[in-house]
């Protein structure tokens, strides 16, 4: 009995992870779907408000707004709102920059609260009260918007009035700092490049990003404001938004350069937050995306797998949780279809590397020199899987929660340096990833044991996954001169 349920379970979590892999070759025929559009010059200019979230950013703020300020808009068209909620000496430095470009003729000033209530949702939406513009601009602190952003996003905007958002590509300036932050920007391209535009192309919803994107004021208010109920209150908001009727357009030739974590703590807990914001707008919405008349069944299905995408982290898990009991009890063998179950994990395997793939030749990437940054994208991914399994429970148990924002340095050469300055990453020692370690080792062993060679590479991809995790996130640590908790 112990034997079959096990065998179940093995199956049930296996197969859950197939419409995931596969809807990578959908993403894939979406992508080459999209075209660009090519809207007209704007002669009379509405007027804009481009709104900066900022929480204790020393290192970067001066660069945004400086970038801000400089972008091709008149300045009496143009309202720059600094939401500060800043604890340091950050706010010195928003207070002395608001000064010198107001003496230049800018509309900018800082808004500040009491508290921090809300996190991100909280300033944004109280910075409602204080914008006049017809669209909102949004901006994390780490991101350079382009000269032409407004010109482009805008016009966009300005074609189609049942637009209520457009969102730009992110780049990195710093994806040849180290190993990790190659690795960790092929992921992100796969999102931009591939998913996003796919979604767009082929009409189906899509997400705002949270920085690098223009909304509708009014699209913003019918659809009721930013929520803080969950951690990723740009998911939520744009999603309410298309709930409502608007559309959304990603624009792909559209660059917006943003800095990557150029360490695993950093990265680590910003893909958990992720997973937990995801989550936590699947529970809050999916049941008025099933129930709503405006969206065809396609859309709600890949709805369903984009709002619950990171639970793939929680099944490769419950994979692993469920492998090695089978093994160490010799129950393999009753694995129904084992030759042709084999073969659908191949083709969902194939399914996620012709995503990246498709992304790295359309940048006119060399596909052999990143072909080992995908290497260790994959095994990031396993090891990321137990951290991202945490919060993807707490999203389904939990509403909101505490936002930790990913710490940025101005990193954008290879001689930069995060490892002496402030704003460490959050403490967390990987002991999770530490035990799953071994328990993929012992899972090794026991598949020696029984001869089942494909076992055995697919347990040392997870011991490895785990391993490299755990040894980043304790050497990064050192490294910044602090000690786990």
């Amino acid at each position: 009995m112990i034997e079959r349920t096990l065998v179940l379970l093995y199956v049930l979590f296996s197969l859950l992870l197939l419409p995931y892999g596969y809807n990578c070759f959908f993403m894939v025929y979406g992508s080459k779907k999209y075209k660009t559009k090519k809207n007209d010059a704007i002669s009379n200019h509405p007027i804009v408000t481009v709104q900066l979230p900022v929480y204790n950013e020393r290192y970067v703020v001066s660069r945004l707004i400086k970038s801000v300020c400089t972008l091709d808009w008149p300045k009496d068209r143009l309202e720059v709102l600094v939401l500060d909620d800043s604890t340091d000496d950050t706010s010195p430095i928003i207070d002395s920059d608001v000064a010198t470009f107001r003496s230049k003729g800018f509309d900018i000033k800082a808004v500040r609260r009491p508290e921090r209530i809300g996190f991100k949702a909280g300033a944004l939406q109280n910075a409602l009260d204080y914008t006049h513009g017809k669209y909102v601009v949004v901006f994390d602190a780490d991101f350079i918007p382009p000269h032409n952003f407004l010109t482009e996003a805008v016009s966009a905007l300005e074609a189609d009035p049942s637009l209520g958002f457009v969102q730009a590509r992110w780049g990195h300036v710093n994806r040849d700092y180290s190993k990790l932050t190659e690795a960790y920007s092929l992921g992100i391209d796969g999102h931009h490049v591939v998913e996003q535009t796919g979604r767009s192309a082929l009409g189906l919803l899509m997400n705002f990003n949270g920085s690098g994107g223009a909304l509708r004021t009014k699209a913003i208010r019918d659809a009721g404001g930013w929520d803080s109920d969950t951690l990723s209150e740009d998911m939520d908001l744009s999603y309410r938004m298309q709930l409502k009727g608007w559309k959304a357009l990603y624009l792909r030739d559209l660059v917006i350069p943003g800095e990557i974590p150029p360490n695993m703590p950093s990265f680590r807990n910003q893909q958990a937050r992720w997973a937990k914001g995801s989550i936590q707008c699947g529970r809050k919405l999916l049941n008025r995306v099933w129930h709503s008349p405006l969206l065809s069944f396609r859309q709600k299905i890949q709805a369903t797998i984009h709002m619950t995408y990171y639970m793939i982290h929680l099944l490769m898990l419950l994979v692993l949780i469920v492998t090695v009991p089978l093994l160490m009890l010799k129950a393999f063998s009753l694995v129904p279809f084992f030759a042709p179950y084999a073969i659908l994990f191949g083709l969902c395997a194939i399914s996620s590397s012709t995503m990246y793939y498709t992304s790295i030749k359309w940048q006119n990437l060399s596909f052999k020199e990143k072909l080992p940054y995908l290497g260790l994208l994959s095994l990031i991914g396993y090891g990321l899987s137990a951290q991202c399994s945490i919060s993807v429970i707490k999203g389904l148990s939990s509403w909101g929660g505490f936002f930790e924002r990913t710490p940025k340095y101005n990193i954008n050469t290879k001689k930069d340096e995060w490892r002496n300055k402030l704003y460490k990453p959050l403490r967390t020692l990987p002991l999770l990833e530490s035990a799953l370690a071994i328990y993929a080792l012992i899972g090794v062993a026991f598949a020696c044991l029984t001869g089942l060679l494909p076992l055995i590479f697919y347990l040392l991809i997870y011991l490895s996954g785990y391993s490299l995790v755990a040894y980043y996130t304790n050497l990064h640590f050192k490294q910044s001169g602090i000690l786990p908790d």
